[in-house]
């Protein structure tokens, strides 16, 4: 299955730290984690199985940025020893999560989601 909400290219240049010895094929399986929470939260999918809902990254961009956000936390959770130091990995880590749970939170709402679909 191919990821859609965001790709490994994106992820990368959210977090310029990420460990090399991460593929992109390793990264896009971060990337699959992340769109079936999002779809878990949302109780629905944009990732083209909804005639109603086909992902759009102009007009879905909170589903993109909390895709890439979350899937660049696993990256940092599997090495954080790639950064100068750990509280700089945990102050990203930090970052990350935080926006993810923002949008996560949004993403929870039918009527957000209605919102979105209709766009």
């Amino acid at each position: 299955m191919s990821v859609t909400y965001t790709t490994a290219a994106i992820v990368k240049k959210r977090v310029k730290s990420i460990s090399s010895s991460l593929s992109d094929d390793d990264i896009e399986e971060n990337i699959l984690q992340a769109e079936s929470l999002i779809d878990s939260v949302m109780k629905r999918t944009a990732r083209g199985t909804s005639p109603d809902f086909t992902f759009d990254a102009d007009k879905h961009g909170i589903i993109r940025d909390c895709a890439t956000n979350y899937a660049a936390y696993l990256c940092i959770t599997y090495d954080p020893t790639e950064f100068a130091s750990m509280e700089t990995a945990e102050m990203v880590a930090n970052l990350l999560w935080n926006a993810v749970q923002n949008a996560l939170t949004m993403l929870s709402d039918s009527r957000f989601v209605e919102y979105l679909a209709s766009l």
